[in-house]
């Protein structure tokens, strides 16, 4: 199963994201939902575990909010800070 990278940098900067990656030396910016993916990846099971308490928050539609946090893990996965 996928895990956030270990040796990665996490700020928290108003509600936003930033991630410094030193294999990369890139910095990556979350967008307000993203990051709340990338809180919830901590704590959550399941890409369906995310988006329920996404949904139980925010009170919006699952099927919308579980495509947004499949591609929103793909992107992170992708840029490899997921592993």
């Amino acid at each position: 199963s996928l895990k956030k990278r270990s040796d990665i940098l996490v700020e928290e900067i108003e509600e936003e994201i930033v991630i410094y990656d030193p294999r990369t030396h890139r910095v990556h910016h979350l967008n307000p939902m993203a990051s709340i993916i990338w809180e919830l990846f901590e704590v959550c099971s399941s890409p369906k575990e995310i988006a329920k308490e996404i949904v139980d928050v925010l009170k919006t539609d699952l099927s919308n909010v579980e495509k947004d946090v499949q591609e929103t893990l793909g992107k992170l996965q992708r840029k490899g800070l997921l592993e």
